[in-house]
């Protein structure tokens, strides 16, 4: 459509209908990259926790029982970060797709 050109009826309504998708779909965006997030924080804290009893000897060395405990801290906080990012992240895409389709109606 050249920059002159005025939107029809159906370019205005179909413009609308496609915000409309990205405005409601973006919650779900959100959540979903802010529980694939967390969900990888969880596992890779699990995995710190599990270390001490995959350790061969009995009991375990101190440094098997005690870096888990730093590598847990900085899961969590990794995990923190990751799922705010998420949420941002799913922000940022469905403020992209109607800034997309706004721009595809002036077109």
């Amino acid at each position: 459509m050249s920059p002159n050109k005025i939107p029809t009826p159906l370019e205005v309504v179909d413009t609308v209908a496609d915000m409309a998708n990205h405005v409601f779909s973006g919650p779900a965006k959100v959540a979903g990259n802010a529980l694939s997030a967390a969900g990888q924080a969880f596992k890779n804290l699990e995995r710190d926790i599990a270390e001490p009893r995959e350790a061969a000897e009995i009991p375990p060395p101190p440094d098997k029982l005690v870096s888990p405990i730093f590598k847990g801290v900085s899961d969590i906080v990794g995990g923190v970060i990751n799922t705010g990012k998420g949420v941002v992240d799913g922000v940022v895409e469905t403020a992209e797709g109607v800034r997309r389709e706004i721009e595809s109606l002036g077109r």
